[in-house]
């Protein structure tokens, strides 16, 4: 999951650094991308707003509305970092092991 997570920052940062117009031929990849990585998340899988902005995103590209495909893509991304993070804290907790006790 972390690879994952790493795909999703280095997403966010490629897209967030580059003009609106840089991004438009590129719509339909970066969606097909960003299915792929929330594949690979379950947790972010399962939830059903996360598939709906990522078919709304994609019907938006094939319409060439790129920069509101693009909001829902940041959404995605957003709600995929939330999510992560909060799974992270609970999941980094529940690996180590208690202190042996003598």
């Amino acid at each position: 999951m972390r690879h994952a997570t790493l795909a999703v920052v280095a997403f966010s940062v490629v897209t967030g650094a580059a003009p609106a117009g840089a991004i438009a031929p590129n719509c339909q990849s970066q969606i097909d991308a960003l299915k792929g990585t929330v594949a690979e998340e379950p947790k972010a899988a399962a939830e059903s707003s996360v598939r709906a902005k990522l078919n709304e995103a994609q019907r938006l590209c094939s319409e060439n509305k790129d920069e509101e495909a693009q909001a829902l893509a940041r959404q995605v991304r957003e709600q995929m970092d939330r999510s992560s993070n909060a799974g992270g804290e609970a999941s980094g907790n529940s690996t180590v092991p208690p202190p042996k006790q003598q």
